[in-house]
């Protein structure tokens, strides 16, 4: 679940730290949403990795919205890990855990598809309750 970095203004930054983000953003971590000034359970994936602004308890709780229907929108929210150590030390089972873009791309639309498509029937299902009742 490590989303792999990030990038904000400097504005964004001071929104998450003044009002998103419980107990804050940037130092001093204080209790209650902190412990011993933020190192208590969190490694480095938690601050580098962007963990902290994603998850649900003790963090922002943000959501990343990414565009499916535009591949070269959606390659934009990518990044590439330049050093490959995750690469290298993987790569006995490679094929299990990377994906090329293009299939995790058809995978996401695949879903997305499929969600509209239960949310259209769930929605005409209703209308149909409606009708008969009204």
């Amino acid at each position: 679940n490590n989303q792999g970095g990030w990038m904000a203004s400097r504005d964004q930054i001071w929104d998450w730290h003044t009002s998103a983000c419980p107990g804050g953003f940037l130092p001093p971590y204080d209790a209650p949403h902190y412990q011993l000034d933020g190192k208590d359970l969190r490694n480095v994936e938690y601050w580098s990795g962007g963990l902290q602004l994603f998850t649900n308890q003790h963090a922002c709780q943000l959501q990343r919205i990414i565009p499916l229907n535009d591949p070269h929108a959606f390659s934009k929210h990518l990044i590439y890990h330049t050093a490959n150590n995750k690469q290298r030390q993987l790569t006995n089972k490679r094929e299990l855990r990377f994906s090329k873009v293009n299939t995790l791309l058809g995978q996401l639309n695949a879903v997305r598809k499929k969600a509209e498509q239960e949310l259209k029937k769930e929605q005409q299902q209703q209308q149909k309750k409606k009708e008969q009742k009204g």
